[in-house]
Parts: C-alpha cells; structure tokens; sequence
C-alpha cells in the first residue's frame, strides 16, 4: 500500500485530474485485448524511463477537455491490481520492472480508482519486448514521456540524452563511491553568508509572523494546529535577473516530479487550500485540507525576488500513530531530514531553473528546527539501527551558499553539511555517511 502522504494527496487529484510529465490517465480498459495490454504497457515504459510515476485508470475527456469519471465501470477491478499489471510488464517490456497498485476512493462517490505507482529504479533504459497487432506497442521501442503530455520514442537528441542521464543516475551511488576519495570534505561547502541574507532573513521573519498568526488561529484541539515542533527551510535564488510570474511557478509545482507522497511546495485545489497571492506573494496553508494534522500542516511562501518559505509540523507528533508516530514531543525520526531537506533543495533547484535567466545561480539556504529538547532519535521503518540519543537543546538553525551545480553533483555532501550541526545535537551523533547517500538514494528512487 502506499503511504498516508499519497492517500491524503491521492484525494485531490481525484478531484482536479490533470495529466503531467509523471501522471497520466487512462479510461477504463479491457486488459485481456493485446491491443489494451500494449497501451498500459506503452504507458508505464514511458513512466519507467522518464525516472517513475503515476498512471490512473476510470476516467476520460469530456467535451470540454476535462478529465472526468469514465461511466464505463467493470464489475471487477482484478485486472487492475499489481499482480495482473505486473504480468503485462513482464511480458511487454524489457527489461522488467516492478509496479505497484492501491485502489483510492473518491472522496465524494466513494468509488474506487486504481492508481499504479511506476518507482523508475531501472539501471538501463526500458524497451517494448513485443508488438501488438495493429502497432500501439512495437517491439524494440524506447518509449518516454514527451510534452503534450504524451508517450512515444524519443525523437531528439536532448530526449535521448535525458533517456540515458536517468539510466546514469541510477547508477549515481556507485559512481559516487569511486569519487568519493577525490571530493573535498563537506565543510568546505559551506560559502560564507553574503549581504544577500538580509534580504533573506527578512522575508523569513516575515513568512513566519504570517504562519504564527495563521497556527494561533486554529482550535486549540485541531489536528493540525502546530505546538510541539517544526522544521523550515528558507531560500533565495542568486544569480542572474529574476523573472517570477506565478503562474509559471504555480504550473511548474503542479508539473514537478514528486520525489514523496507529500512533497515541497504542495499545491492542493481543495477551496481552503488553494494558492494564493497574498502580499504579492504565493503562499498556501494546508492546516484545513480535509485530512489535518501537523504532518502536512505545510506553510509556505514564494515571492517574486526569488525567496521561497516552508514550515511544516514534525511528522512524529502527528495524529497518526503507525510506526511510533503519534507521541507528540517526544520522538525525532533520524531519517526525514535529509528526506525533507534534500527533497527542498531540489525542489528549490528546478524552480530556479525557471526563472532564473540563464539558469546558473547559487542557492542561499537557511534551515531550523525547533521543539527538539528531550525528543530522542529513531527510525521509523527499521532499516538501520541508530541509538535513542537525546537532544538537550531546543532550536537548531544552519545556513550556507551553494552553486546549483554543486547541489546536483554533490548532493550528499550538501545535505549532510546543512544537517550534521543538528544531528551533533543529539548527543555528538555523527550520521555515517551511508546514511546519505543511501536515504538520499531511496528518496530520488521515488521509493516511499
């Protein structure tokens, strides 16, 4: 099954379905029609290759261009589920990956919608190992997602390019392993702080003051009211002229690859929820989605000079107690803030790319978390053991200066010097550094 993140996000776009690069929509199929098996399979090759995501089933274009419902329900959703689709994966593409799928319910008809989850873990690029009888799926094809959006072979050099940098990156932990020995030490990252704070330390005060009013606001019993702790990133773009139209950024979120289940700069179409310009500023509160609670009680803000805001609740003092959450104060999981911090500053780096003319700048980032005294580390999912150390101090704030390209090439030496000062907190706890690398690996996996 996937995670509540996904299901509390799964629920909007039920709602406001639109096909992007990662999400695509198919209407209800007979799956045992070979011509059905090479459209599925067509779909989630071009997903696999283009690094994972998501295909819908049950819904179709109306009149008006609209995804919407597909009348056409079967009485059975079998053909749908991962055993079925993985069968025609196996048999269609080569070489074989694995899909997983969980049925969502629509939050206003109840009925079920199957949703297949495509991780794009493969090492190499994923070709059609079959053809159909009238040609939707030929043999030998490398399909990829395309703008429009659409599924096919790619046609240019810059797809092909994509096709085999995604295959590379895959391949990025033991590349990384080799180089390793070559790259200098993560505290030689850190760029000393420019004038440029300022302006940064600024718009963060004042994003803040915003999300105090907006929490205190909130019943003292509500879900998703803040008081034990939180976690905010904060950043500007430095670099060439800024062009920020927020409609672009608010299309480029909605467009973006997620890397989790509730990823940065959410961006939900539920009335309360909705972005909004507020001194000339995008900014979206998700306190009141219809599933709160201090986990996805995101805060955040982007303005037109290139400074972008998240605050969100720490998941461990959410009102969901599966896997030790659900203690309020008391825990820390040891493995979300390379997630959370990684996943921002790529975020940060593709929205950059943007609007930011020329697209070379550097990224001025300013982290804190808060509520920390007394909470002690675990992780949550078991996979690695770490200690129950314990934190003696309430806040920790970091900052540093680095290149985009950096970001990119050295990602978990980046991560780990904008979080070691926390995690030393935690009784002189120093992460190995495996422990990037690797949770950095899954999180870029889309393995969640």
């Amino acid at each position: 099954m996937l995670n509540k993140d996904i299901n509390s996000r799964f629920e909007d776009w039920l709602l406001n379905p639109h096909e992007t690069l990662d999400f695509e929509v198919k209407r209800w199929l007979d799956l045992t029609d070979p011509e059905a098996q090479g459209l599925v399979a067509k779909a989630l090759i071009a997903l696999e290759n283009h690094g994972g995501g998501f295909l819908l089933f049950g819904y179709l274009e109306d009149a008006d261009k609209r995804l919407v419902p597909d009348p056409a329900r079967p009485l059975s959703l079998e053909s749908y589920l991962t055993d079925a689709i993985n069968a025609i994966v196996k048999k269609r593409a080569e070489p074989s990956f694995h899909v997983e799928t969980t049925l969502q319910a629509h939050p206003e008809t109840g009925e079920h919608y199957p949703l297949v989850r495509v991780s794009g873990r493969s090492r190499v690029p994923v070709r059609a190992d079959s053809s159909t009888p009238n040609g939707t799926l030929k043999q030998h094809v490398y399909y990829v997602r395309a703008p429009g959006p659409e599924s096919r072979a790619p046609v240019t050099a810059a797809e092909w390019d994509f096709l085999i940098r995604r295959a590379v990156m895959n391949q990025r932990e033991e590349i990384v392993a080799v180089l390793r020995a070559f790259v200098p030490q993560p505290g030689e990252l850190a760029y000393a702080v420019t004038p440029e704070d300022k302006k940064l330390a600024d718009f963060i005060l004042a994003s803040r003051q915003e999300w105090e009013r907006l929490n205190a606001s909130l019943p003292a019993d509500h879900a998703a009211r803040i008081e034990h702790g939180n976690f905010e990133f904060a950043s500007r773009l430095i670099g060439g002229p800024k062009e920020v139209e927020f409609k672009t950024v608010l299309t480029s979120i909605e467009g973006a690859r997620r890397y989790t289940g509730w990823p940065m700069f959410v961006a939900l179409h539920q009335e309360a929820t909705r972005p909004q310009v507020i001194n000339d500023g995008l900014q979206a509160w998700l306190a009141e989605a219809t599933y709160p609670d201090v986990g996805h009680a995101d805060f955040w803000r982007i303005d037109r000079d290139g400074n972008f805001f998240v605050l969100r609740g720490l998941q461990e003092d959410s009102v969901d107690t599966h896997k030790g959450m659900g203690n309020p104060g008391k825990l820390f999981e040891a493995t979300l803030p390379i997630w959370r911090l990684g996943e921002y500053l790529l975020r940060v780096v593709e929205l950059g790319e943007k609007v930011i003319e020329g697209g070379e700048f550097d990224v001025l980032v300013r982290c804190r978390w808060t509520g920390l005294k007394g909470r002690a580390l675990f992780v949550h999912n078991n996979r690695r053991y770490i200690p129950a150390y314990k934190s003696a101090d309430d806040t920790v704030e970091t900052t540093g200066q680095f290149p985009k390209q950096v970001i990119r090439d050295r990602f978990a030496d980046v991560i780990k010097a904008l979080t070691a000062p926390l995690y030393e907190r935690f009784e002189l706890f120093q992460p190995p550094d495996e422990m990037y690398s690797e949770e950095l690996g899954q999180m870029t996996k889309g393995n969640f």
